[in-house]
This record gives C-alpha cells, structure tokens and sequence, in this order.
C-alpha cells in the first residue's frame, strides 16, 4: 500500500504524488477507500483511484539506480519496426498503457531509429507514429527528470552524456 506523498506513475498520467487516501462514495459504489493522485507535470486535475483496485496499472517511480541502469542497457535496445500500421498503433498504444519503462524506452528507440530512416528519405513519421513519441518522452522522461532531480529539458543531454557514443 502507497502513503501519502509517495510518488508513483499511473497510466498515461504519469509521474502523480499521492496527496490524500480517503473515503469516498461515487454513484452507487458506496464507500471506497481511493488514493487522491495529482499529477506532477503537466495538469493539475485530481484523480482518484480505488485502494483496492488490482487491475490499475500504477507502480511506484524508479529508484535513480534503475534510471541509470535503464540508461546503461538502451545502447542494447533492438528496434525493429512494424510495417502493419494498425498492429503497431495497437502494440504502441499497449506499450504505453502498461506503465513498464523498459517497453517504453524501447518504443522511444524504435520510433527515433525510423524517423532516422524517413528523414534520409526526406519523409516523415506518420501522425499516429509521432503522437506515440511525443507521449513516451513524456512519460519516461518526466519520471526520469523526478528520479534525478533534473529540469525535464536536462534529461536528453544527461542520457547523451551517459551512453558512449
């Protein structure tokens, strides 16, 4: 069980401090236990998520250990694409759903590898393609920047200057 102001990653919120564990009756539900997360970067909105709810995908933040370690292994990282535009929106949308680092650093790297090769081409990623992007960073990079303690805008130097090039 989380305690207030523990700092977990929910969903495609993100990084969330959980600022209160409180009683609440919605609807018809009765009265619920629910963690009170606002979300760290980006909106200030509240949400609330039940304390006894297993199928939510919340997890707590990395430890700056397993940021550096992430770091260390994305030179490791193979990016294969998905040519099949509706297999790889579902894949991506589940990736980034799942809240699992890893995979989303490894989407991250996919996607940089193909907008890589389409720019040598002179093309572009699709909208789907970039919007999946733009939320990865989002999420990884957001924890990250919460884990080291660093300006969101440091985090992509931080990464260049720890993996050998």
């Amino acid at each position: 069980m989380y305690k207030i102001n523990d700092y977990v990653v929910y969903g495609s919120a993100g990084v969330c401090r959980i600022v209160d564990i409180r009683q609440e009756s919605f609807g018809d539900t009765g009265d619920r236990e629910y963690y009170v997360l606002d979300s760290v970067y980006g909106n200030r909105m509240q949400t609330y998520i039940p304390v006894d709810n297993i199928s939510v995908t919340m997890r707590p933040t990395l430890k700056k250990e397993e940021v550096l370690d992430l770091i260390q292994s994305l030179p490791d990282i193979d990016s294969e694409w998905i040519q099949d535009d509706n297999q790889r929106k579902v894949l991506f949308s589940e990736i980034l759903q799942s809240c699992d680092p890893t995979r989303i650093a490894h989407l991250i790297k996919t996607i940089y590898h193909r907008q890589k090769e389409l720019q040598e081409l002179g093309k572009r990623l699709t909208s789907a393609d970039s919007e999946a992007l733009k939320t990865a960073e989002k999420l990884l990079y957001n924890e990250f920047a919460l884990v080291l303690d660093i300006q969101i805008e440091q985090v992509i130097p931080f990464i260049a200057e720890k993996i050998p090039v």
